[in-house]
């Protein structure tokens, strides 16, 4: 409202009005200070830019003068704009490539102009030149909606010329032609692999799960490809599927048995190319190879070994449950753990049968049992009391005067036999000179001679003809169970 005093409040009241009278009127709850409200700025230059509108909604405009005065009367309306981008042809692709070949066709690769003129790309016209030829001839009867084609029917080794040109509905725009003629000739390409962001090698899955390698491949001619498993055939379970540029492997229902690494070799006549994939299955192991053998036994204890399982179902193996039952009952009892290959089993009853079993476990579980072949009886072995000669030639111990000599002789039998050491029915003791060693399988017997060509074994010494004798007659006696073994002097 005009015309009002400065800073005065005003109440004001709003009634309605139609054809039949006047309604009930409407007050404003508030005074209302009167204040003066500035316009819009006037433009001093003959064009301005309007900003702000909303695309493609018609718009009218009118101008008015503005001086000290007052406002001027308005000018004539303007005819209806629309607020739209300004509409023109389509520039040229910015790259056109030949992407492939082959005796009676080539395939045209383009890219999107960088600009549209403001409206859709209807699609591309293909044209295309022989030789030295000028007279450029379409080469699609219609409008390509995509940015690539392929010219077909072309002649075997002639060179040709392309140009691309894109179309909206103003009309054709600029061409882009090829940088180099192209000739109608089949591509040797060698196989390559297209590896994207998903792709990887390494592949873990769960026992009873499914698992799909699968590469991407081109090439010319078309590759061939096929699937192999190191160490191994393919699973039962496996199924392999290939296309024209595409392979895949898919293991169903896997087990341990699948973990390992499988080989994709992608071949044509041009060259070869391999991809391969480490597939674990997270599984419980195997259970330990070959058989649970019995090392020892005692009249309480068994010594039980056995070798690691062939596959450790995908985790490291965390060690091994050892279980034993006595002979007749069908109840396993836990009798220990280890990481070792080999287990103590103690506090048995002499004279009783059991059967063993061990199994490796991982962070997936327990492996199936490995059991002993037959019951084993807890009692101390008799093995009669044996020594191996044969590393002493002949018997045969030649040594200097003032010099010491050893002999050196495993022994075995159990329970561990009683060893004791003669020259002739002189029993050898422990003395400065000779020194007798015992150890659970082997014994020694070291001499020291002294200058004076004697010896002693604390009880007699010996001469030097006596020891040339001894040698003679082979009278140096290793006495135990009558086992006898010559040896020299000197």
């Amino acid at each position: 409202m005009k015309d009002l005093s400065e800073k005065t409040s005003y109440f004001f009241r709003v009634r309605a009005e139609n054809e039949n009278g006047v309604g009930d009127p409407c007050d404003t709850p508030d005074p209302v200070k009167a204040t003066e409200t500035p316009g819009p700025k006037p433009i001093v230059e003959c064009a301005h830019k309007v900003l702000h509108l909303t695309e493609d909604m018609e718009y009218e405009f009118r101008v008015m003068a503005v001086n000290d005065a007052g406002v001027g009367t308005p000018s004539n309306i303007s005819l209806p704009i629309k607020a739209a981008e300004p509409k023109d042809i389509p520039c040229a692709p910015s790259v056109v490539c030949v992407s492939d070949s082959s005796n009676s066709s080539i395939s045209l690769e383009w890219s999107r102009p960088a600009e549209d003129g403001g409206m859709e790309i209807l699609g591309y016209i293909i044209e295309m030149v022989t030789g030295d030829e000028t007279e450029w001839k379409r080469v699609n009867p219609e409008l390509v909606p995509v940015t690539n084609y392929t010219v077909m029917g072309l002649q075997t080794g002639v060179q040709y010329r392309f140009r691309i040109a894109a179309v909206n509905h103003v009309g054709r725009g600029e061409e882009k032609e090829t940088l180099e003629p192209a000739q109608a000739v089949d591509r040797l390409v060698a196989p390559q692999v297209d590896i994207d962001a998903n792709f990887k090698q390494t592949h873990i899955v769960k026992a009873g799960g499914s698992v799909c390698l699968g590469i991407h491949f081109r090439g010319k001619p078309i590759p061939t490809a096929t699937w192999v498993k190191e160490e191994g055939e393919l699973s039962t379970f496996s199924e392999v599927t290939t296309t024209d540029g595409y392979t895949s492997l898919s293991l169903d229902s896997c087990s341990r048995n699948d973990t390992g690494k499988y080989t994709v070799n992608v071949q044509n006549s041009s060259g070869t190319k391999t991809i391969t994939f480490t597939v674990k299955v997270m599984d419980t192991p195997g259970p330990p190879q070959n058989r649970l053998d019995v090392l020892d036994t005692t009249d309480n204890s068994v010594l039980l070994g056995w070798v690691k399982p062939e596959h450790d179902g995908g985790s490291r193996i965390q060690g091994y449950i050892i279980e034993a039952k006595p002979k007749g009952t069908d109840k396993w009892v836990v009798v220990g753990t280890t990481q070792n290959l080999f287990y103590l089993v103690q506090r048995l009853n002499k004279g009783d049968e059991y059967d063993f079993s061990v199994k490796a476990k991982n962070e997936s579980g327990l492996s199936k049992p490995k059991e002993t072949l037959a019951s084993v009886v807890v009692k101390e072995p008799h093995i009669e009391p044996a020594a191996d000669l044969s590393e002493i030639p002949n018997q045969l111990i030649t040594s200097s005067s003032g010099k010491t000599f050893t002999i050196d002789v495993p022994i075995s039998g159990r329970p561990a036999p009683k060893v004791t050491w003669k020259l002739e029915e002189m029993r050898l003791k422990n003395t400065d000179r000779v020194t007798i060693k015992v150890t659970k399988d082997r014994t020694s017997d070291g001499i020291h001679f002294g200058n004076a060509g004697s010896w002693s074994s604390g009880m007699e010494e010996v001469s030097r003809e006596d020891l040339t004798c001894c040698r003679a007659r082979g009278d140096w006696t290793f006495c135990w169970k009558e086992i006898q073994f010559q040896s020299g002097c000197c």
